[in-house]
């Protein structure tokens, strides 16, 4: 959505720019209403057992009964917070096809407007965007240093009273030696 934003940007005129966003909206809008069919198909087959029959109501109604409950979508799709699975989710649990377009389409326009728009907005620096590769690729080695240092201080904490004894044991010997070595 980003390169989007960037693409459209700096696209020649502002027909092309349209168009190219009018065109990722409606391709986001066609696979987010597959994903929704998807789970209206799986919900088909969920009612084939019992044991799923009385939560997938109880959903159904506390969404029937709270409309604005159905709005979590919107930060969802905007953020990848389990985007397929709430649009799949709504599915399942029966959600009216035009309450879902509805909700879809709005967070749709939120997702477009925040992602594309961050790309609109950095396009006219390049130099950004390298920048930020830049400084993500400094980022993602430092948390990898410091996954791998957490792990190593997890594993010898773990081992500490294995080592005792024998570090202990060792020291022993150790001071011996250099007492005998003294003299």
């Amino acid at each position: 959505m980003i390169a989007m934003g960037v693409l459209a940007a700096r696209s020649d005129s502002p027909q092309h720019a349209i168009t190219l966003l009018g065109l990722v909206l409606a391709s986001h809008f066609l696979t987010d209403h597959a994903v929704y069919l998807g789970g209206c198909w799986l919900r088909t087959r969920l009612d084939r057992f019992p044991r799923f029959r009385s939560p997938l109501a109880r959903v159904t109604s506390r969404l029937e009964a709270s409309p604005r409950a159905l709005y979590g979508l919107i930060p969802a799709r905007v953020f990848p917070l389990g985007r397929a699975a709430w649009l799949a989710g709504c599915g399942v649990v029966g959600v009216r096809w035009s309450r879902f377009a509805a909700v879809d389409l709005l967070a749709l326009l939120a997702h477009l407007a925040t992602w594309s728009g961050l790309g609109w907005w950095i396009s006219g620096d390049i130099g950004r965007i390298v920048f930020s590769a830049e400084v993500g690729r400094a980022a993602a080695l430092w948390l990898v240093i410091s996954l791998v240092a957490a792990v190593a201080a997890l594993v010898c904490w773990r081992r500490w009273a294995q080592w005792q004894p024998s570090t202990q044991h060792a020291m022993r010997r150790a001071a011996d030696t250099l007492r005998r070595w003294r003299g």
